[in-house]
C-alpha cells in the first residue's frame, strides 16, 4: 500500500499551529498533534463509543466496523456520523475523507491488509491511536488484563481533543461503577463456562480476555481461567468435566445466545449439565465484554443476571 503518493493532497492536514502541542504514545508508535483533531474518523465500534462518551461527534468525518447496536444514549449523536463502511474502510475512502485522526480499536485496522501501518499514516501527517488493551506488546497474551487500558484511553483521547474536565468525569464515573460490581459480586463462589461460538468444539476464553475480565469481575471463577491466551478452543469433555453452576453466553452477531443455549439443551450429553437442566444461563454482549466504554455495562448487567439466578 503506497500511501505516500497522497502524501502532497494531504500535507494541509498538520498545518495549522497550536501554542501547546500534545504527544501521544500508542502501541509503539509516537505523534505529536500541534492542534486537536477536527476530522477524526473511528475504525472500530470501541474507539466510536469513547468518542461519542466524550462528546466528540462533532469532530468526527467518519466510523466503520460496528459489532452491534449503539446505545440509546449514544445513538442521536452517533447518526449525525457518516458511517464509511460495514467493516474496514479502503485507503482511498478514509483518504477521500481528508482526516487529522485514525482511531481504531483493534490492531488489525493498522495491518497491511487494511489500512496499513499507523507509521504510515503519520507520515503523511495524520495521527492514530489504537485502543491500550489491544497493544499486544503492552498486554501479552499470558497475562490478565485489568481495568486499566480502558481509563488509559479516556486520557489520552481526552488530552488530543484537549477535553480534559470531560475525560477525568468519565474516568471517575467508569471507575466508580466497577468498583461497586467488585465490592458486592453475585458470582462469588460459582464456577462458569464462558461460551462465545461453535458446536463441535466449543470457542471459550482463556485467562487473559476481556470476557475473562468481566467474569471475573462479577465474581465468577472460569473453568478455563489456567488456559493462556484471550480466546481459546475448549473440548466438551472439559466443559462436561467441570459442571459449571452457571454458563455464560455471548450474545454476538456471528453467534447468537438463543442458538447456543438451544444447541446445549438438545444435546443429549450437554443437557445433563447442572446449568443447563436447572437453566442457569445469563447473557452479554460481545461489545460489553470489550475493554471500552460498555465494559462497566457488561459487568453490572452480568452482575444483576447473577443475582437473579436461583
Amino acid at each position: 500500500m503506497n500511501l505516500l503518493k497522497y502524501l502532497v493532497p494531504l500535507g494541509f492536514v498538520a498545518a495549522t499551529a497550536q501554542a501547546a502541542p500534545v504527544t501521544v504514545q500508542s502501541c509503539g508508535t509516537e505523534f505529536t498533534f500541534e492542534k486537536a483533531p477536527a476530522r477524526a474518523i473511528t475504525l472500530n465500534q470501541q474507539a466510536t463509543e469513547v468518542m461519542l462518551a466524550l462528546g466528540l461527534q462533532e469532530s468526527m468525518v467518519g466510523t466503520a466496523y460496528l459489532d452491534d447496536e449503539i446505545p440509546a444514549q449514544w445513538q442521536e449523536a452517533f447518526v449525525s456520523v457518516p458511517v464509511l463502511a460495514e467493516k474496514y474502510p479502503a485507503a482511498e475512502v478514509v483518504l477521500s475523507n481528508e482526516p487529522d485522526f485514525l482511531f481504531a480499536g483493534f490492531g488489525s485496522a493498522f495491518s497491511e491488509d487494511n489500512l496499513g501501518a499507523a507509521q504510515k499514516w503519520h507520515d503523511l501527517g495524520i495521527g492514530t491511536y489504537l485502543v491500550d488493551a489491544s497493544c499486544g506488546e503492552a498486554h501479552p497474551k499470558n497475562v490478565p488484563l485489568t481495568i486499566e487500558p480502558i481509563l488509559n484511553d479516556i486520557k489520552a483521547i481526552g488530552k488530543v481533543f484537549d477535553v480534559n474536565d470531560r475525560a477525568e468525569k468519565l474516568i471517575s464515573e467508569t471507575k466508580a461503577r466497577i468498583d461497586a460490581v467488585q465490592a458486592d459480586p453475585a458470582g462469588a463462589g460459582r464456577s462458569a463456562f464462558i461460551y462465545d461460538s461453535g458446536d463441535e468444539t466449543p470457542y471459550s476464553i482463556g485467562c487473559c480476555s476481556g470476557p475473562a475480565l468481566v467474569a471475573k469481575t462479577a465474581g465468577l471463577n472460569s473453568i478455563s481461567a489456567d488456559v493462556e491466551g484471550t480466546w481459546v478452543d475448549l473440548a466438551w469433555e472439559r466443559v462436561v468435566e467441570a459442571d459449571p453452576d452457571v454458563i455464560l453466553l455471548i450474545e454476538a452477531g456471528w453467534s447468537s445466545a438463543a442458538d447456543k443455549r438451544a444447541y446445549m439443551e438438545n444435546d443429549p450429553v450437554l443437557s445433563e449439565l447442572t446449568a443447563v437442566r436447572e437453566g442457569r444461563f445469563v447473557t452479554v454482549p460481545f461489545s460489553e465484554t470489550l475493554l471500552g466504554m460498555r465494559f462497566a455495562d457488561g459487568v453490572e448487567n452480568l452482575n444483576a443476571q447473577l443475582a437473579d439466578l436461583k
